[in-house]
């Protein structure tokens, strides 16, 4: 199954795929978040890379609770799963951001690019995240929607 991974931000968005088979998570780009334009390029972007399965990063705290901005990113979601008929998996991006900078900086990534690349990795990690729970406990794609 094609996912694209989400991380969702009041100014930019990241985004990642996966492959078909469900093996690797690839940060893809970085978009401003522009709302409607935001969505309608989302839903031309899914047709054309053959994505099947929706999954946005969630913002918690160290605790689990929601954060401030939660609300936003699951609406995000759920008005792209509703334009693209596609499921939506909503998963926990505690510390995404901070493993992707991990991540980018073990690479060798030069600061200046790292700030430029750390939505989409951060995304990647996300979608990587999703893609081990599910290798892990096994969930059939029918059971998403």
């Amino acid at each position: 199954m094609r996912w694209l991974a989400i991380d969702h931000g009041t100014k930019k968005i990241g985004l990642a795929f996966s492959d078909e088979l469900e093996i690797l998570a690839s940060p893809f780009e970085v978009w401003p978040q522009e709302d409607e334009r935001t969505l309608d390029r989302l839903v031309t972007l899914c047709k054309a890379e053959g994505v099947q399965a929706l999954c946005v990063g969630l913002p918690r705290h160290k605790d689990g609770a929601e954060s401030a901005t939660a609300p936003a990113a699951r609406a995000f979601g759920e008005a792209l799963a509703d334009r693209t008929g596609l499921p939506l998996r909503l998963v926990n991006e505690h510390l995404s951001s901070a493993e992707a900078e991990r991540l980018l900086r073990e690479r060798g990534v030069k600061p200046d690019k790292r700030k430029l690349l750390l939505d989409a990795a951060a995304a990647a990690v996300i979608l990587g995240e999703l893609l081990e729970d599910r290798r892990a406990t096994g969930i059939p794609a029918a059971e998403l929607g």
